[in-house]
């Protein structure tokens, strides 16, 4: 993990962090320095090339954490415990995209993501800075494509699917006491039609120009809001 500020939350979100590591011409912040001493945690200095080659991004962020990885099991943190919204990530595979969607997932309400085995990697650095730490915060669980359906079943949830000629989501209603799974399908193939045709209800965004579609992050954000303010 990557960045005072991921270092500072991964500290926060109850995850064991095992060492964290600052480059050696720079004091480590007050608030890790503070958090390291609290817990025990190993604090280890590293000269700059060294430093360098072990952080993942090209200019590396003065500290970086070794930290106990989020359960992924779809376990009772999604049980059916009255209303709620979910994203369901459905073989997105571009980390950023991930990383934003999970991001979006706690900013717009959201009580867990699901995400099929052939989505990007969730703990990948790439997805762990895009989500900005949301993924510390968000619980997320791991499905294999062929049981999303028994899955939000087995929660209660409301699937809904994004599809060119579906509702226009403006038209659209929803009881507010209902438990509500958005899909969001992969950058080249969309969620699918098998996915598509199992839903219970398939929404669209309309659009203006010569515009086809939107990123899958911008769409999941569209939705993820309007079916927010529906459920209020």
């Amino acid at each position: 993990m990557e960045t005072p500020k991921l270092v500072v939350e991964a500290f926060a979100s109850g995850l064991a962090v095992e060492s964290v590591i600052v480059p050696s011409d720079m004091h480590p912040e007050p608030e890790i320095a503070m958090a390291c001493e609290e817990t025990r945690t190993k604090l280890f200095s590293l000269d700059a090339d060294a430093y360098a080659k072990l952080a993942d991004s090209k200019t590396p962020q003065p500290a970086l954490a070794v930290v106990e990885a989020p359960p992924l099991t779809v376990d009772d943190r999604f049980a059916d415990n009255g209303p709620a919204m979910y994203l369901v990530l459905v073989d997105v595979a571009d980390p950023g995209n991930v990383g934003t969607l999970i991001r979006t997932a706690e900013a717009s309400g959201c009580a867990g993501v699901l995400v099929t085995s052939e989505t990007a990697d969730v703990l990948s650095p790439k997805v762990v800075r895009s989500s900005a730490g949301s993924m510390l915060r968000v619980p997320i669980g791991e499905v294999s494509r062929g049981d999303i359906g028994p899955v939000l079943a087995d929660m209660n949830a409301l699937s809904v699917a994004t599809a060119m000629d579906g509702v226009p989501y403006g038209e659209w209603s929803v009881e507010p006491s209902a438990r509500v799974a958005l899909l969001l399908g992969s950058e080249a193939h969309g969620v699918g039609e098998d996915l598509t045709a199992s839903s219970d209800v398939t929404l669209s965004i309309p659009m203006h120009g010569e515009v086809e579609s939107l990123n899958v992050a911008t769409t999941g954000a569209v939705l993820a809001f309007a079916i927010r303010s529906a459920l209020s």
